[in-house]
């Protein structure tokens, strides 16, 4: 039973490095990859996010968060754009070529 569970999480984490180079994301400390995963599970459970929705999930502090997404966007990865709804809330995607 142990050795499955080492042969499942090696290949996690192969498949893990291999996302991460595909998307660019190798350069990228720890925290900034949390907030990036972060952001694709919201994403993907709610099919939106915003930097409220993304600092609740991440435990990350709304510093850190956007200080992390201006990098993302700077660099192609994320798209960041402001609520129609409320002006002070910003909603984010993620960009995908």
């Amino acid at each position: 039973m142990a050795r499955t569970f080492v042969n499942e999480l090696a290949e996690i984490l192969e498949l893990l490095t291999n996302i991460e180079e595909q998307y660019n994301l190798v350069a990228y400390n720890q925290t900034e990859k949390k907030i990036y995963y972060t952001l694709a599970t919201n994403l993907s459970r709610e099919s939106k996010c915003n930097i409220t929705d993304l600092i609740s999930s991440s435990g990350f502090s709304r510093s850190t968060i956007y200080k992390t997404i201006k990098k993302f966007e700077t660099q192609g990865l994320v798209k960041m754009e402001q609520s129609f709804g409320d002006k002070r809330e910003f909603n984010l995607d993620l960009i995908t070529t």
